[in-house]
């Protein structure tokens, strides 16, 4: 560090001149720290730090609000879905439920003969099936559903079908769904 009234070349960490005794400011001698190597590596990982948004992202606050952030959808999600298979809503049909039967009707309008049934899959689901039955409880026909894709159910006077949830843990769910024609309702 070089001393203002003697120009003699003094140490870094120095607090006062060698030669004159004049005493070094606290903003002289950063000055004098920001000029050596050290000083020159601090700055650069400090703009590296700042670039890199480690300044915010190494924070402590940022990482229980992250935290807090990610938990809070988990929750929000696991309240509004749930963590078993549901039916969607759709602007194609509307969707009613018989508590008592625990059983879904989905109203379609007349010239609607097939719709797409919109489902929310858990993660947890392995395999997804359909099962279409006629009013004696025969089964017609059994398909196995891709978890991507949508399941097509016909519209039918008195056949039902039941969409089955297989779990990772081996558990099942099932919902039962019947699909009408808003005039096949209006009529009875």
């Amino acid at each position: 560090m070089k001393c203002k009234k003697c120009k003699f070349e003094n140490i870094v960490k120095a607090s006062y001149c060698h030669k004159c005794g004049n005493k070094f400011s606290d903003d002289e001698k950063e000055m004098a720290y920001k000029k050596t190597i050290y000083g020159k590596i601090e700055t650069f990982e400090k703009w590296k730090d700042i670039i890199s948004l480690d300044v915010i992202t190494g924070n402590i606050v940022f990482k229980i609000v992250s935290l807090i952030v990610v938990l809070g959808i988990g929750l929000y999600f696991l309240f509004t879905m749930g963590i078993n298979t549901k039916l969607l809503n759709s602007k194609d049909y509307k969707i009613f439920y018989n508590k008592q039967e625990d059983e879904y009707y989905l109203l379609v309008d007349d010239e609607i003969d097939s719709i797409d049934v919109s489902l929310y899959y858990p993660n947890r689901v392995k395999e997804m099936n359909v099962y279409h039955y006629n009013t004696d409880d025969s089964l017609i026909e059994k398909k196995v559903i891709d978890k991507k894709k949508n399941v097509e159910l016909k519209a039918y006077n008195n056949d039902y079908y039941v969409l089955e949830s297989e779990y990772s843990n081996k558990k099942k769910d099932e919902i039962k769904v019947w699909v009408y024609h808003a005039d096949d309702i209006s009529s009875k």
